[in-house]
């Protein structure tokens, strides 16, 4: 079984590193939440969605590591993709 919405509710992700950007923190979450209810079927994101989503940046502030939140979003938009093929 792929993906849960507890899990993607679950999530925890890296802070940047000092001096690399980092993802919004409340964008992120904001976002897998909208993911995780989908994931219920109570909402309606698509792999697309997933795969062209894009969140503000910010330098030395803090923000999750891109890179990880990144991956994260491929096994989301993977997920997404097998579902909706499922039918």
């Amino acid at each position: 079984m792929g993906l849960t919405a507890d899990e993607v509710r679950d999530k925890r992700f890296s802070k940047a590193r000092l001096g690399r950007r980092g993802y919004s923190e409340v964008e992120v979450i904001g976002f897998l939440a909208e993911v995780a209810n989908t994931l219920d079927g109570r909402g309606n994101v698509t792999a697309a969605q997933v795969h062209n989503v894009a969140f503000s940046t910010s330098l030395g502030v803090g923000g999750f590591d891109e890179e990880e939140v990144d991956d994260y979003l491929d096994l989301i938009e993977e997920e997404l993709a097998v579902r909706a093929e499922a039918g």
